[in-house]
């Protein structure tokens, strides 16, 4: 059994990285989660987790650290 519910997503406008906002159903926290597509020398491509915040009292508060963590989420969001 899940103990995390994504509850928003943001993608970056060439579909090759994204970050999930995610709620913990243990103790109603939230984090962020990035992931990144990647192929592979055999030529298999996924989602790869890239980074994972430490834990926030609040989404807004997840979702503010990752626009200052992630350099290509600013750049999505200044352009």
């Amino acid at each position: 059994m899940s103990t995390e519910k994504e509850i928003k997503r943001i993608e970056s406008s060439d579909g090759k990285r994204r970050v999930s906002i995610v709620r913990s159903t243990v103790g109603n926290l939230f984090r962020f989660e990035e992931e990144t597509y990647v192929t592979d020398r055999d030529g298999y491509t996924y989602w790869n987790c890239t980074y994972i915040s430490g834990f926030y009292d609040s989404a807004e508060a997840a979702e503010r650290d990752a626009h200052v963590e992630l350099p290509w989420l600013r750049d999505e969001i200044s352009n």
